[in-house]
């Protein structure tokens, strides 16, 4: 440890720098073997004094460690292909003192930096209300009440908007051709003619805001969902002659039923001898 510093900065994008794949394609490794020597590097170098200066490392331990096989030197061909693209020198981390932190006071620990952050907080905040007016408003917050009022201004305005585009049906309003093929389509089982004619008598009819539509069309297709089954046209009265026809048939079956010949006078001839 050097001068009670155990931590070393690791900067973002680390882990995704090009840099560590190509060491893993010249030393012969997986990218997670080079960074995790490399970390091994950062962290020895870090607990060195002076720091950045890792000095001599037993390659084979640092396999061991990493449970690399013992049939290969990875911890060494890595430290040469990071040493090859200039990231490591004669035993130390080559731009240590760029790229990691200048605050290495003993005295500046984790815990007196905190306090050092509150207390300056605290005057920070004692001046502010020092030098704020007492009829002073928070700008930085929206009261509930503020709130409320902006939403239902913003509803307002987006219903007023929607009735200026809103229109009554027009008095010679008919359905477009585009309006009658959707009722065919969507419900063959209503005549469009009909369809149409309520939903003009029906909307025609309605006054004030509730007459006044932004999409004709649209009301038109919602109409024609919801519109009930239409009665199928009740069957017309037979004309006089069928209806004489079959009084005809019955009057035949009567008297075939009261034994009379088919087509007989129904009068009967009196004897006046009897």
């Amino acid at each position: 440890m050097s001068n009670g510093i155990d931590w070393f900065r690791w900067h973002h994008g680390s882990v995704t720098d090009p840099k560590f794949q190509l060491v893993a394609r010249k030393a012969g490794a997986s990218l997670p073997d080079v960074l995790a020597v490399w970390a091994f590097l950062l962290e020895a170098a870090s607990a060195a004094t002076p720091r950045g200066i890792y000095g001599q490392i037993d390659a084979e331990a640092v396999d061991c460690l990493f449970n690399f096989p013992d049939t290969e030197t990875r911890t060494a061909n890595i430290i040469a292909a990071l040493e090859g693209r200039g990231m490591l020198a004669d035993g130390r981390v080559v731009e240590w003192e760029k790229r990691q932190t200048k605050r290495e006071r003993s005295d500046d620990s984790s815990t007196d930096r905190v306090a050092a952050h509150r207390a300056r907080k605290a005057a920070a905040t004692a001046v502010t209300e020092d030098e704020t007016p007492c009829n002073a408003s928070n700008a930085s917050e929206t009261p509930r009440e503020e709130k409320s009022r902006e939403e239902k201004e913003k509803k307002e305005r987006k219903s007023k908007a929607e009735s200026a585009r809103a229109s009554r049906l027009p008095l010679d309003w008919h359905p477009t051709e585009a309006d009658t093929e959707f009722c065919k389509t969507e419900r063959p089982d209503l005549r469009p003619s009909t369809v149409a004619a309520a939903f003009f008598d029906y909307w025609i009819a309605q006054p004030g805001a509730k007459g006044r539509k932004a999409d004709w069309s649209a009301t038109w297709r919602n109409w024609v969902r919801n519109e009930k089954l239409q009665p199928a046209p009740r069957a017309s009265p037979g004309a006089p002659s069928d209806l004489a026809a079959a009084q005809r048939a019955a009057n035949e079956e009567a008297k075939r039923r009261l034994g009379i010949a088919p087509g007989a006078n129904n009068e009967r001839i009196i004897d006046a001898r009897e």
